[in-house]
């Protein structure tokens, strides 16, 4: 059985989706836990770390309840 969306990798592009509709550009520079984990980088350098939640199959923020969302752009 194949996934249902695109595995992240190394290099990809992704946008963080801030809640007031602000989007910011950041690239994949790492990928843990077979996918379930990604570290990404903006443009000024700084990096956060983004985990699936299960329930929603949504990227948010390693340790923080009510974050931004990750959205990872299809085709890498």
């Amino acid at each position: 059985m194949r996934p249902s969306r695109a595995l992240p990798v190394v290099g990809a592009t992704a946008s963080i989706r801030h809640f007031g509709g602000d989007a910011e550009a950041v690239t994949i520079v790492e990928v843990r836990e077979g996918g379930r984990a990604i570290v990404v980088a903006a443009a000024g350098g700084e990096r956060r770390e983004f985990t699936l939640r299960r329930a929603t199959a949504v990227f948010v923020e390693r340790g923080r309840q009510h974050s931004p969302r990750l959205d990872v752009q299809q085709g890498g």
